[in-house]
C-alpha cells in the first residue's frame, strides 16, 4: 500500500449520507513514482469525514485509473500530518476548525506555546490561560475540536484492526462519534441493532477479541436474541417454543472446552422478556419487533375492511366498454374482482398463473379512472410490488408507473422510511402485486403510510413460496375468512397452450404421470444420472447462447440448496469457468469467493446508500487495481471493496426463493435426489412458474416426484390470531415487563 502526503485544493464531491468523499489534493510528498510523471495534483476517492482544507494529510491507498476520469488515488485510511513549522501551526489554528480565532490570536499561542502546542492543549486546556480575547468558552472550544480530530483518527485506525473497510469503519464513527470504542468495549453487540451491515458473528468477533469471555452475561443474551433472529429468517415463522430457544443456545454456547450453565441462559432469556426484547405468549417467544408488527397488522387491516361503495355507478356498464376498446373478454371470476375491489376499501386477488390478474389489475385502473375521470391517473393512484422486476413487469403490463413498496416508502440511505404514520402517502387507490412476497415487517410499514380514506387492493398468488422474511401475510389473511376475497381459477386462453403453465397446476393437483418426458417447444425434462447434471447443464447452456439467447439477460439456473455437487455454490462456479473463463485474468478473490470481470452477480443485503437491494442483479463492470469490485445494476454503478464482499454472490445459479417476483425467458431447473429435503409442492410451483419462454429440467424422474408430493410445513405466524382478536377481543397472557413490575 503507497502513500500520497498533500493539502486539499478543493473538494470535488461529499456525500453527507455516508461520507464518501472527492477530493483534489496537491501533492507535497509520495512513494507513488508513477505520480512523478503528472502535474502536482490528484484526485483523491475515499470513506473519510469532511476534511480541513488547511491542514496536510496522509493518504494510504493506491493509484488507479478510471475510464472517464483519468488518474484517481483510492484511498483505504487517512491522518492528519501536522506541519510542525510556526506558520503550520498558525495556519491550522487559524482555520475554519476553529471558531472564533483569528490569525492573530492563532500567532499568540504559538508564540506562547511553542511547536508542540497541540500536544500541551490537548493534555490541559488551562496552558490557553493568559492568551489575550481567550475566554473560556473558546479555550473549551478550541480544546474538543484539537481532541475530536485525534480521537476520530484514532478510532478509525482501531476499527481498521478488526478488518472492518474503511466505508464501514465511517458507518459506525458516524453512528457513535468518540464514543465508538468506549461503546465497543462496554458492548459490541450494540453494533447489530445499530450498523446496518453488522451481523452478530462480525460483532461476536470483535467481542471475544475485546476481552469478553464466552459465557459472558453480555454475549448470552446476544446469542439467545441472534439464534431467535435468525430462526425466524430461516423459518419465516414468527414465534418458537420457548425450551427449543433454550435447547438451541445451550448447543450454540457449549464447545470442547466449556460447557455454560442451562441456568446462566434461562437467567438472561428472562432479561430479554424483562427488557422488553422478546415478548413470551403461551410458552412461545416472539421478537417484540416480530410481534408488534403482526399485531400491528391485524389492527390496521380490520380498520380499512369496510364497503366503499361508487355512488350512481354502474361498474358493469364501464367492463363491458373496457372489453371492448381491449377487445378482451373477462370471465365471472375477472369481472367480480373488478367490481369488489372498486366497491371495497380492501380487497384480496389471488390466482395461479394465467388466469389474468395483471388484466384485471388493468381493468380496475382503467376502469377507476374513468369512473373518476382524473387527468393524470398517477396523482391518486400508487401500484407496487415487493421487488423491482416485478413493479418493472407491472408497469409494462398496466402502462401505468409502478415501483418497489421500499421506493414508494421513501426508503432512505440509513434505512428509514421517509413516509409512516405520521407522513402517509398521498393517493386514493393503492394496488400492490405479488403479494406473497411482503413480509410481516415491510406489509407493517406499508399499512402505516396508507392514508385512512385509500382503497387498497393486494394482488398475489397464494400457491408460491411464502416471503423470505419472516410471516405470511397472504395467506392468513385469506385464511381468516375476514375479507373480500377473489378467487380466479380458470386459465386465459392466451395461456391455455403453455406447457409451463399446465405442469404448473399438475404440481398444484398433485397430478403425476410419464407425459412429463414428452418434449416440448416450451417444455423439456433431461432425465439423467446425478452425477452428470453439472456437465448437462453447460451443454443445455451452450445450446441456448448459440441459439441468440444471453446468459447474462435471459438464462437463469434455479436450485434450492447452495453445497454439494448439484448446489448453488458448485453450479456458479462450473458455469463461471465455462463461459467467462476469457476474463480470468481480471478477478478478485475474497475469502471462498471469486468474481471475474463481466460476471453475473446478486446482490444479498439491502445497501440503501447506493440504491440496491437485496435480490438485485447485476454485471462485474471493473475491478481497479485496489482490489475493488465495479458493479453495473442496470445504469446504476456499485463500487465494492473487498472487505465488503460478503453482500455479494454469483448469480449464474440462485436459490428458488430469491427468484420469487422474477420471470426469466429460460429457467434451467436441475431435479436430484440430493435436494430432497428441500423439495417441496411450493418450491418447484414458484420454480416452474419464474419460466416464460422456455423450462429445462434436468435430472431424475423421483426427485421430481418428491417435490409434487412433499408438503411444507405451514409457517408459525400469529397474524390469524390476531384478526380473530380484533373480530372478538379478549384478555390475553402475555409475559413482558409490566409481570415484573
Amino acid at each position: 500500500m503507497s502513500y500520497i502526503d498533500g493539502s486539499i485544493n478543493r473538494y470535488l464531491f461529499y456525500n453527507e449520507e455516508n461520507s464518501y468523499s472527492v477530493i483534489k489534493i496537491k501533492i507535497v510528498d509520495t512513494d507513488e513514482t508513477e505520480l512523478t510523471y503528472y502535474e502536482p495534483t490528484i484526485v483523491v476517492c475515499g470513506f473519510f469525514p469532511k476534511l480541513d482544507k488547511h491542514s496536510n494529510y496522509r493518504f494510504m491507498g493506491s493509484v488507479t485509473h478510471h475510464d472517464k476520469y483519468g488518474i484517481q488515488y483510492l484511498a483505504s485510511s487517512f491522518e492528519r500530518v501536522m506541519d510542525n513549522t510556526y506558520s503550520g501551526l498558525v495556519d491550522y489554528l487559524s482555520s475554519d476548525l476553529f471558531k472564533g480565532i483569528g490569525k492573530k490570536t492563532a500567532e499568540r499561542i504559538v508564540e506562547k506555546l511553542g511547536l508542540t502546542a497541540l500536544d500541551l492543549i490537548a493534555d490541559d486546556k488551562n496552558v490557553l490561560d493568559g492568551i489575550p480575547r481567550m475566554n473560556e468558552e473558546l479555550k473549551i472550544s478550541i480544546y474538543k475540536q484539537i481532541v475530536d480530530n485525534r480521537d476520530m483518527e484514532n478510532t478509525l485506525i482501531w476499527l481498521y484492526g478488526f478488518d472492518i473497510s474503511p466505508k464501514m469503519a465511517m458507518k459506525i464513527y458516524s453512528v457513535y462519534g468518540n464514543d465508538t470504542v468506549q461503546t465497543i468495549k462496554e458492548n459490541p453487540y450494540v453494533l447489530i441493532d445499530k450498523v446496518d451491515g453488522i451481523g452478530f458473528r462480525r460483532a461476536d468477533a470483535i467481542g471475544l477479541r475485546v476481552g469478553f469471555k464466552a459465557d459472558s452475561d453480555v454475549r448470552i443474551s446476544a446469542v439467545i436474541y441472534y439464534l431467535l433472529n435468525e430462526y425466524m429468517n430461516k423459518y419465516g415463522d414468527t414465534f418458537l417454543e420457548k425450551e427449543k430457544l433454550i435447547d438451541f443456545t445451550i448447543k450454540y454456547l457449549n464447545t470442547d472446552q466449556k460447557s455454560v450453565n442451562p441456568e446462566l441462559v434461562k437467567e438472561r432469556l428472562t432479561g430479554l422478556v424483562f427488557e422488553g426484547r422478546v415478548i413470551e405468549k403461551n410458552g412461545n417467544l416472539s421478537l417484540a419487533y416480530l410481534y408488534n408488527a403482526e399485531k400491528y397488522i391485524a389492527k390496521r387491516v380490520m380498520e380499512f375492511n369496510k364497503e366503499f361503495k361508487l355512488p350512481h355507478v354502474d361498474i358493469e356498464t364501464y367492463i363491458d366498454n373496457f372489453e371492448k376498446v381491449n377487445d378482451i373478454q373477462y370471465t365471472k371470476a375477472q369481472k367480480q374482482a373488478i367490481i369488489s375491489s372498486l366497491n371495497s376499501q380492501f380487497s384480496i386477488i389471488t390466482g395461479g398463473p394465467g388466469t389474468g390478474k395483471t388484466t384485471v389489475i388493468k381493468g380496475i385502473t382503467d376502469i377507476y379512472q374513468m369512473v373518476h375521470n382524473y387527468p393524470d391517473l398517477t396523482d391518486h393512484l400508487i401500484l407496487a410490488a415487493p421487488t423491482g422486476k416485478a413493479a418493472k413487469r407491472l408497469a409494462l403490463a398496466t402502462g401505468i408507473p409502478a415501483k418497489t413498496i421500499h421506493k414508494i416508502l421513501g426508503y432512505d440511505y440509513e434505512g428509514n422510511f421517509v413516509y409512516d404514520e405520521f407522513n402517509q402517502l398521498s393517493t386514493k387507490l393503492i394496488i400492490i402485486d405479488e403479494v406473497s412476497m411482503m413480509d410481516c415487517l415491510l406489509a407493517k410499514k406499508l399499512l402505516q403510510a396508507i392514508p385512512d380514506s385509500a382503497q387498497i387492493v393486494f394482488v398475489g398468488d397464494a400457491n408460491q413460496l411464502p416471503s423470505v422474511g419472516a410471516g405470511d401475510i397472504l395467506n392468513d389473511l385469506i385464511a381468516s375468512d375476514l375479507f373480500n376475497v377473489i378467487k380466479l381459477n380458470i386459465i386465459h386462453r392466451q395461456a391455455e397452450n403453455s406447457r409451463i403453465i399446465s405442469l404448473a397446476y399438475d404440481i398444484l393437483n398433485k397430478e403425476i404421470n410419464r407425459t412429463i418426458f414428452d418434449a416440448y417447444e416450451d417444455r423439456v425434462f433431461l432425465r439423467m444420472n446425478e452425477r452428470f447434471v453439472g456437465e448437462k447443464l453447460l451443454a443445455e447452456i451452450s445450446a441456448l447462447i448459440k441459439a441468440g439467447f444471453s446468459l447474462l439477460d435471459d438464462i437463469q439456473v434455479l436450485i434450492p440448496v447452495y453445497k454439494g455437487l448439484n448446489g448453488i455454490d458448485r453450479m456458479n462456479d462450473l458455469i463461471q469457468k465455462r463461459f467467462n473463463y476469457e476474463n480470468r485474468e481480471f478477478f478478485i478473490n475474497y475469502g471462498d469467493k471469486t468474481f471475474f470481470f463481466n460476471d453475473k452477480v446478486m446482490q444479498l443485503v439491502n445497501q440503501p446508500e447506493d440504491n440496491i437491494m437485496n435480490g438485485d442483479q447485476g454485471v462485474v463492470s471493473g475491478i481497479t487495481e485496489d482490489d475493488e469490485l465495479l458493479v453495473n445494476f442496470s445504469g446504476n454503478i456499485v463500487k465494492y471493496n473487498k472487505k465488503d464482499l460478503d453482500s455479494l454472490t454469483l448469480a449464474y445459479a440462485v436459490s428458488i426463493h430469491k427468484s420469487q417476483g422474477s420471470e426469466f425467458k429460460v429457467v434451467i431447473l436441475p431435479l436430484v435426489k440430493s435436494y430432497s429435503i428441500m423439495l417441496k409442492r411450493k418450491l418447484l410451483y414458484t420454480a416452474v412458474t419464474r419460466a416464460k419462454e422456455k423450462l429445462i429440467l434436468i435430472g431424475d424422474f423421483e426427485a421430481y416426484k418428491r417435490g409434487v408430493l412433499g408438503m411444507s410445513l405451514p409457517r408459525n405466524t400469529l397474524l390469524k390470531e390476531f384478526l380473530q382478536e380484533e373480530v372478538s377481543p379478549k384478555n390475553e397472557k402475555e409475559l413482558s415487563i409490566e409481570d415484573f413490575l
